[in-house]
């Protein structure tokens, strides 16, 4: 934090050019005039000088902080040491009164930096002590509306828990919704498998088989979820309607608990057919999508689903928590449109990878790139982002990602966007060396221990310098998996490469964890900047966020900005990089090298 400790000490000159500038002019305005001191035979003349000088290092160590009582003080001394050498080795007369008077001018400093310094640590001390405080505020006000909403859903059947055998103790029950949360149904998961294998360990008949069951993930799509213009309070509305529906339309047996966001699981303890699936998602999303209308109004939603079997698809509650959500390649479509499934639902992993292989060779993979510009307009670099675009258009980016993960190629797409992207960075180097690029990172390739050596080799063989890589790394990330991703964060700081926290206003983030995590920009999420003209609880939240992340030294960059009255809201709040439609569109490589 030293540039953050520097601004503190600045209580006069604020701007970095000025104060460099102002310095080193008092500092050679003083070297001249101890040059025309020291031979100067007038002792009236001299003694002016004297008292010129005294004035100059006391006003530089008043104008210019800590660093000016620095420059002072060698100045002084140096003063003192040419006066001493006058009085005792040249005889000159009055040099022992000018020396004196140097003397003096040191111990004044001394005096006066001493009592500076106490002051600014009492300023900075109180500054600190606010900013934790203000945070404290804007997390117990949301903590205090998500809580006031639990009303709006009931609790499950006493008798229903306790066949479920669901402990409803506070710390695993989603507060937003009441449902179970994800710790309640891992525990539960981990404990049906125990107790099943106790059971066959046990067991009169030999080679006894599992007790199969089934784990179903689903979620509103993001891209649909990008769509949505309301605030945060609106959005929990909505969270806690699709709850209270999906608990309704889910089979009596089933458990339903929340993960995250817009993010539900549904425990069957049985087998469900790829039959009986395509009918139970159609029902479970045909209830969640009533959440989202009102009389003929009806707001047009996306769900994602996909299915796990134990033990076919895992062993532990966690494996099969993941089995189920990388398995979200499909998508159902309702609300006024026609049902569409991802095209990769239908086929195989083999036959996946053969298609990334031949467009990754084709071209039909490519990089886009979005400028990201200062309050001044100034560009200060680009975000890397992918694309797909085939013979039957552009394949969402959702849907190819997940079907990555699926086959197990998100690595290799996360190599190549990696290695394209820091390509083109040394290339637009050459000409604008300041300029820096932004790339997004995977939760997976994070936790493969083999990633930060990748990352490594791809910057080497680009050329690229480190200090103009920036890594995306989602909110959720570091927020549900740092545990995983903790090994390679730590590398990769180590390594001097800054990092940046994506995303952040999609969940319900939390303030106070961010000066514990080793990154230096923030980025907010489009869905919060589009909400700035139409929320006044997000224009607080934008300006209480911004506010506290310079308090502790993290720029913040907002994306989608897409109108000018988000822009000048955001220049008035203080941020500091923007991202969006209104300054700058997406462009290819091509249209960036030229």
């Amino acid at each position: 934090m030293a540039s953050n400790d520097l601004r503190e000490d600045r209580l006069i000159i604020k701007s970095g050019k000025v104060f460099f500038l102002g310095l080193v002019f008092a500092f050679t305005v003083y070297i001249l005039l101890l040059a025309i001191c020291s031979f100067s035979l007038s002792i009236t003349t001299r003694f002016s000088l004297c008292i010129g000088m005294a004035l100059l290092a006391f006003s530089i160590n008043i104008f210019f902080g800590k660093y000016g009582f620095y420059v002072s003080f060698v100045l002084t001394f140096m003063q003192l040491l040419i006066n001493t050498y006058e009085s005792l080795v040249l005889k000159k007369e009055g040099a022992v009164d000018l020396a004196i008077i140097a003397l003096l001018i040191i111990i004044i400093n001394l005096i006066h930096r001493y009592y500076l310094t106490n002051i600014l640590r009492k300023i900075y001390t109180k500054r600190k002590a606010e900013s934790i405080e203000r945070s404290k505020t804007i997390n117990k006000q949301l903590e205090d509306d998500i809580f006031a909403r639990t009303k709006l859903i009931s609790s499950h059947d006493s008798e229903k828990q306790s066949n479920r055998n669901v402990i409803t103790t506070e710390p695993v029950i989603d507060t937003l919704t009441t449902l179970p949360g994800r710790a309640m149904i891992t525990d539960r998961l981990n404990k049906m498998i125990e107790e099943d294998l106790i059971n066959m360990q046990n067991s009169p008949i030999p080679d006894r088989k599992c007790s199969r069951f089934t784990v179903i993930y689903t979620s509103l799509d993001k891209y649909s979820l990008d769509l949505f213009n309301v605030g945060h309070k609106s959005m929990d509305l909505f969270i806690q309607n699709m709850a209270h529906r999906l608990r309704e339309a889910a089979h009596s047996e089933d458990m339903v608990a929340r993960i995250y966001g817009t993010e539900f699981v549904i425990l069957a303890r049985r087998v469900i057919s790829a039959n009986e699936f395509i009918d139970y998602k159609r029902v479970l999303a045909d209830a969640m999508t009533n959440a989202f209308g009102t009389g003929e109004e009806q707001i047009p939603v996306h769900f994602e689903f996909g299915i796990s079997v134990y033990p076919d698809d895992g062993l532990s509650a966690e494996e099969l928590i993941t089995k189920a959500e990388e398995a979200m390649t499909g998508r159902v479509t309702y609300g006024n449109t026609e049902i569409r499934k991802s095209r990769f639902e239908d086929m195989s992993s083999e036959e996946i990878i053969a298609k990334f292989e031949t467009s990754i060779r084709s071209g039909d993979f490519h990089m886009a790139y979005q400028p990201c510009f200062t309050s001044s307009g100034e560009l200060t670099g680009y975000e890397a982002f992918m694309r797909w675009t085939s013979e039957d258009g552009d394949i969402p980016p959702s849907d190819f990602i997940r079907a990555a993960v699926k086959c197990g190629y998100i690595r290799r797409i996360g190599n190549y966007s990696l290695e394209n992207a820091l390509k083109v960075l040394a290339r637009i180097n050459i000409t604008q060396p300041t300029l820096t690029m932004n790339i997004n990172v995977s939760n997976d390739q994070l936790k493969d221990p083999g990633f930060v050596m990748e990352f490594s080799n791809a910057l080497s063989n680009s050329g690229a310098e480190t200090g103009n890589v920036i890594l995306d790394i989602s909110e959720e990330s570091l927020f549900t998996e740092l545990p995983e991703i903790k090994a390679s964060i730590e590398k990769l700081s180590s390594m001097d490469v800054r990092m940046a926290l994506d995303n952040f206003g999609r969940g319900y983030s939390s303030f106070n964890a961010i000066p514990l995590l080793p990154i230096s920009y923030l980025k907010l999420d489009g869905n919060f900047t589009r909400e700035l003209l139409s929320d006044i609880n997000v224009r607080v939240l934008t300006s209480a966020a911004i506010s506290l992340m310079h308090d502790i030294d993290i720029k913040v960059c907002a994306t989608g900005v897409g109108e000018q009255g988000q822009l000048n809201l955001l220049k008035e709040y203080g941020c500091d990089l923007y991202q969006g439609t209104v300054l700058g569109t997406p462009v290819t490589e091509k249209e960036l090298l030229s």
